[in-house]
This record gives C-alpha cells, structure tokens and sequence, in this order.
C-alpha cells in the first residue's frame, strides 16, 4: 500500500509543480526611438523608455538604447548596439530587488510596402547580462550585486502601418499602426519557458513633420516568469497605455552646401 499511496501523492503533486497564477497589471509606457541619418550608408539609432506600473503611479523600468545602423540598401537596415535596464519592483507579485541589464544586440530588419500599406519585419538577436541581487549583510531589506546571469533571446517583430488620409506616410498623415513581437529565451541553465514574452499593439499614429511623428495606442503584453509567485509559474497580463515620439533626422550634408 505503501508503494501505491506514494504514486498517488506524485500524481496528485503533478499539477501544483505546473501551477501558474496569472496577475494583470495596468501600465503607462513613454518612449522615444528614432534613426539619425549620417551618411549614405550610416545612421545612429537613439531609443528611450520610461515605463510606469499603476497607470504612471510606480517605477516599472527604464531602458536606454543607442545603436549603429548600416543601410544595406532601401529594404535592408542592420543594426549593432546596446542595451540598459533598470527593472523595479511592480505589482502583485514584484521582484525583490531592483537590478538591472546589460545587452548586446545584433538586428536586421526588412521593409516591404504593399501597395499603399507598409510592412516591416525586425529580426533581433540579443545576448543578455542580468544582475542577480541578493540582501546586503548589514541590511537584509536592500540588495546588492552578487553576480550576471546569462540569456539569450530572440525576438521578431512584424509591424504594418496604414495611412488613413492621405496616400502615403507624410506630415498631416494619420496611421494605423499594428504590431506583434514575440520573445524566445534560451541558454540559461535555469528553467526557461521558451515564449518568455508577447506584444500585441494598436497606435494611431500622426506625422507632425517629415523628421517628427507621434503614436498614442494600447499594448497588450504577457510575460512568463516561471517559479515566481511563491514557486509557481507566473503570467503577467500587461495593459498598457503607450505614447511615443518618433524622431528620423536626416544629417547628411548635401552637395550644395559650401558652394
């Protein structure tokens, strides 16, 4: 009997080893990215996020991302840069810690108008540093570096934008803009989900000038942290307002100039 009550026990185990909660959380993301044109071939990419739980009540993370970008030709954009996070503790079940994040990433992306509709595809491979903090001796409430962790992730994006009024994306042009991202994690010798995050966007999108563009819309996120509401998998259910301000100025020196 013995034998059999502890097969049972496993069996009946099985579930609460793949429990997961789910938590929703209701966010307010400010952003801003853009590519600075240089010269034919190079542009700088300049990328900022403050990100707030709570609708802007509470710190979520920062993030800042420069980059180099080189233009294969119209369709083709490659792109090496750099990463920083600052992740802060949020919603019902928050990390314990703030930490941060160093990446390096190497990126190809490709656009493709369909008639008036445009469609862009971004590849990104990323190589991801994650402070593990762990309570200061003197101070077990406040954390302190203990080592990085080391991910890799892949993400994909797919964005298709509409112009509503005019024919094209121009100063005065209204858009529709949607978009889906999804994240893949691998090489932690930690448990990994491999679908580690998922965006779905819908923004509006008005261009204010030829360099100057704003979008206003909803991001609908989720998030796999596995083992981190008190042992069993977690599921964040984000909402998120999102504003951002897009920037593309052209740099270049012409041939006029000088003369």
């Amino acid at each position: 009997m013995r034998p059999a009550l502890l097969v049972l026990a496993v069996c009946l185990g099985l579930p609460a080893l793949a429990q997961r909660v789910t938590s929703p959380n209701a966010n307010l993301w400010l952003s801003h990215w853009g590519d600075q044109r240089l010269a034919a071939r190079w542009s700088v990419h300049t990328e900022g996020h403050l990100r707030r739980a709570g609708l802007g009540e509470h710190a979520q993370q920062l993030l800042l991302r420069p980059a180099v970008n080189f233009h294969l030709n119209d369709p083709v954009l490659l792109t090496l840069g750099y990463s920083y996070y600052e992740n802060h503790p949020y919603g019902a079940h928050p990390i314990r810690f703030p930490n941060h994040e160093h990446h390096l990433y190497q990126q190809v992306q490709l656009t493709q108008p369909i008639g008036r509709v445009g469609v862009q595809h971004r590849f990104r491979m990323e190589e991801r540093f994650i402070a593990r903090m762990v309570p200061a001796a003197d101070d077990p409430d406040a954390g302190v570096l203990d080592r990085y962790v080391y991910q890799s992730r892949f993400r994909y994006r797919v964005w298709v934008t509409v112009p509503l009024n005019r024919p094209r994306t121009e100063p005065g042009a209204i858009t529709a803009n949607l978009y889906d991202e999804v994240f893949l994690s691998f090489g932690d010798s930690e448990r990994l989900d491999l679908i580690q995050q998922n965006r779905v966007s819908l923004l509006i999108g008005y261009q204010v000038s030829k360099p100057v563009g704003l979008l206003l819309g909803y991001l609908y996120q989720t998030v796999q942290r596995p083992g981190a509401a008190a042992g069993a998998d977690l599921i964040e259910l984000n909402s998120t307002v999102h504003l951002a301000v897009v920037c593309n100025l052209d740099l270049r020196r012409t041939r006029e100039e000088g003369r």
